[in-house]
């Protein structure tokens, strides 16, 4: 199950946590938030979710060939 998990801070700062999401699904997600929200991320950290699912897409590719 998918699931965007967001905590506003009281000095207004915005933190982003997904869970369930594989590959760059992440990225489209938040997408339209961080636009809404003024479009300026400051950090930017990747889980391991993201990148299984660009090696799983990597190796399917090589057995392919």
């Amino acid at each position: 199950m998918e699931k965007i998990n967001i905590t506003i801070a009281r000095d207004g700062s915005v933190k982003l946590e997904l869970d369930g999401f594989t590959g760059g699904k992440c990225m489209e997600a938040t997408k339209a938030l961080e636009t809404l929200l003024g479009g300026e991320v400051i950090e930017r950290e990747l889980t391991s979710e993201y990148y299984a699912a660009e090696e799983v897409k990597q190796e399917e590719k090589l057995s392919a060939t």
